[in-house]
C-alpha cells in the first residue's frame, strides 16, 4: 500500500508540473486541430479508389482512432518525453536519489504521468467527436460505437508510446535530439511494417492483432469487408490519407466487431509497455553524480579535485599563515571601454551567433552538407527538390536551439542583460540560421535558376525565410527544442508526400506560397513578443 501511495503521488506531481506549462496548452491546441481534421472528413479512411463510409458515430470514432494512432503515435512521444531530463537539469533528481525510491518505481511513476497526459488527449478527442458527430453526422449518436475504438485501440497504443518515451530518456545517448530523430524513423518503419494497408481486406488476408499496435489492420479489415458487401466489385485494400475525392461511393459501416482476441491483444500491448518501463530502469543511472561530473568535465567545468586558482598549487599544500596574513584582499578592476570599443557592431554579433550555431559539429557533418549541395546542383529538378528537403532537415539539431538556447544553458542573465537584445541578439540569431539554410540549399537554388523554375525559386526564398522564423518562434514560446524538432520533421515528411497545404517550398503547383511569406513575419512577431515577456521576468 505504501508503494502504491508513493507511485501515485510521484505520478501526480509530475503530471501537475506538465499541465502548468505553455507546452501543454500547445498540445491541447494541436489535439483539437487533429480532432477537427479527422471528424470533419479532411483525414479520410477509404477503400480505394473512392469508397468511403457514411459519416456516423462508428465512422467518426474509427477515423479519429486511426488519426490518433498515426499523428499522436508520432507526436505524442515528443509531447511526453522530457520529464526525466527535467529532473536532471533542475537538480530534483539528485534530491530524489538520496531517498529509498527504487529505479523501477521511479520509471513507473514517469510512465504513469506520460500515460495520463496522452490519456487526456484521448478524452478531449472523445468530447470533440461527440460535437463533430452531431454537426457532420448523418445518423443519430451511438456513444459506444464512437468511443469504443478510442478506448480499446488508442489508449493501449498511447501506453506503448509513453513507455518508449521513458526508455529513450533512460539511455543517455537517446535522451537528446538524436533520440528524437531515431524515434521518428523507427515509428515510420514500424507503422509501414505492421499496417499492411494495401492487403487489408483482400481474400486470404488474416489480421494479427498482436502485431497491430496501431489498430489499423483491425479497423481496415472491417471497413474493407463492409465496402465489399455494398460493392462486390471492390477488390479490398484500405487507405488513410489527406485527400479530396471528386466522386465518392458511400457504404454503411456499423463499426468493429470486438472479440476476445482483439481485447486480449490490447491487454498484451499494455503488458509490453510495462515491460519496456522495467527495461528502462536497467539503463537508468539514478542520477549518478559521477556521471554528471564526467559530463561537466567534458564541457570544461571544474571537477571536485580541480584547482580554482591555477598556478597556486593544490589547496592542501598551501602552508599555514599567521592570522594577520590569513585575510587577503583581492581586488578586480574592469577596464573601461573607450568610444570605439563601446560602438555596437552587428556584423561581430552575427558572426558570433553563426559560430555558436555551428559549434560542436564534426568534420563529417560538413562533409555530408557539402555533398548534398553538389548533389542538388547536378541532378534533375525533381531530385533536386527532394535533396533540398533533405538538406534543410540536416541542420535540425542546430536549428532547434534557436530561441531556447538561453534557457537550456542558463545564460539568460548574460544574454538578456546586453543592450537591446530584442533589436540586436534576436535578429542576429535569426539571420545566422537563414545563412546556414541558404548555404545548404544553394545547389538547389542554382539548379532552379538555370532551369528557369520561377515557382521553385520563390518557394526556396519562402522556405529559407519561414524555417528560421518557425524555429525561433517555437524556441522562445516553449523554451525547449523538442516542439520544433517534432513539428519540423513531420512537416518535412508531409512535403515529401506532396501535400499542398504544407508546401512552403513551392514543390507542388498548388503550393500556397502567398500564405507562408506573411506567416514567417507573424512567427517573428510571436518570437519578439515571447522574448519581451522573458526580458520582463528575467
Amino acid at each position: 500500500m505504501k508503494t502504491l501511495r508513493i507511485l501515485y503521488h510521484m505520478a501526480r506531481a509530475d503530471f501537475l508540473e506538465r499541465t502548468r506549462s505553455y507546452g501543454f496548452l500547445l498540445m491541447l491546441a494541436l489535439v483539437m486541430w487533429i480532432g477537427y481534421l479527422s471528424a470533419s472528413g479532411q483525414f479520410r479512411m477509404r477503400v480505394p479508389p473512392d469508397h468511403i463510409g457514411i459519416i456516423n458515430s462508428a465512422w467518426v470514432g474509427a477515423t479519429m482512432t486511426v488519426t490518433v494512432s498515426f499523428l499522436l503515435g508520432w507526436v505524442g512521444f515528443y509531447i511526453v518525453k522530457g520529464s526525466v531530463s527535467r529532473d536532471y537539469t533542475t537538480g530534483v533528481g539528485q534530491i530524489m536519489a538520496t531517498t529509498p525510491l527504487s529505479r523501477p518505481l521511479y520509471m513507473l511513476g514517469k510512465w504513469l504521468s506520460n500515460f495520463a497526459i496522452l490519456g487526456i488527449t484521448i478524452f478531449i478527442l472523445m468530447l470533440e467527436g461527440l460535437v463533430m458527430n452531431l454537426v457532420f453526422g448523418s445518423e443519430g449518436l451511438n456513444l459506444w460505437a464512437l468511443v469504443a475504438p478510442l478506448l480499446v485501440i488508442s489508449l493501449p497504443c498511447m501506453g506503448l508510446i509513453a513507455a518508449f518515451a521513458v526508455l529513450f530518456e533512460s539511455v543517455s545517448w537517446l535522451r537528446g535530439g538524436l533520440g528524437n530523430i531515431i524515434y521518428f524513423f523507427a515509428f515510420l518503419f514500424a507503422l509501414i511494417s505492421t499496417s499492411a494497408l494495401t492487403t487489408v481486406g483482400t481474400p486470404g488476408f488474416k489480421i494479427n492483432p498482436y502485431s497491430d499496435f496501431t489498430g489499423w489492420q483491425i479497423i481496415g479489415d472491417s471497413v474493407s469487408h463492409a465496402a465489399h458487401a455494398a460493392y462486390p466489385d471492390v477488390t479490398g485494400g484500405f487507405a488513410f490519407s489527406i485527400t479530396n475525392l471528386s466522386a465518392t461511393k458511400y457504404f454503411h459501416w456499423s463499426g468493429v466487431q470486438w472479440n476476445a482476441d482483439i481485447l486480449l491483444s490490447r491487454l498484451f500491448f499494455l503488458l509490453v509497455a510495462i515491460g519496456i518501463v522495467l527495461l528502462a530502469s536497467l539503463f537508468f543511472d539514478r542520477f549518478n553524480p559521477s556521471r554528471l561530473r564526467l559530463i561537466r568535465k567534458r564541457k570544461g567545468s571544474f571537477t571536485d579535485n580541480a584547482d580554482p586558482f591555477p598556478g597556486s598549487g593544490p589547496l592542501s599544500t598551501v602552508p599555514e599563515a599567521p592570522i594577520a596574513q590569513a585575510s587577503i584582499q583581492v581586488e578586480r578592476r574592469l577596464t573601461p571601454l573607450n568610444n570605439a570599443q563601446a560602438r555596437f557592431r552587428f556584423d561581430a554579433l552575427f558572426i558570433a551567433e553563426l559560430k555558436l550555431l555551428l559549434k560542436g559539429q564534426r568534420w563529417w557533418w560538413y562533409g555530408i552538407a557539402i555533398g548534398l549541395v553538389f548533389a542538388q546542383a547536378f541532378n534533375s529538378l525533381e531530385v533536386s527538390r527532394i535533396l533540398l528537403i533533405i538538406s534543410w532537415v540536416w541542420p535540425i539539431l542546430i536549428l532547434s536551439g534557436l530561441g531556447c538556447r538561453e534557457s537550456r544553458f542558463d545564460t539568460r542573465q548574460i544574454v538578456f542583460s546586453a543592450p537591446r537584445p530584442l533589436l540586436h541578439q534576436l535578429p542576429a540569431a535569426w539571420l545566422s540560421a537563414l545563412v546556414v539554410l541558404a548555404l545548404l540549399g544553394s545547389g538547389a537554388l542554382l539548379r532552379f535558376i538555370l532551369a528557369g523554375a520561377t515557382v521553385s525559386i520563390l518557394g526556396w526564398i519562402t522556405g529559407a525565410l519561414f524555417i528560421p522564423s518557425l524555429a525561433l518562434a517555437f524556441g522562445t514560446l516553449t523554451g525547449s527544442s523538442k516542439a520544433f524538432e517534432v513539428l519540423y520533421v513531420l512537416w518535412m515528411y508531409l512535403l515529401t508526400q506532396n501535400v499542398p497545404m504544407f508546401d512552403f517550398a513551392g514543390l507542388t503547383p498548388q503550393s500556397p506560397l502567398y500564405i507562408y511569406a506573411p506567416l514567417a513575419l507573424l512567427l517573428l512577431a510571436l518570437a519578439v513578443f515571447a522574448r519581451r515577456r522573458q526580458l520582463r521576468s528575467a
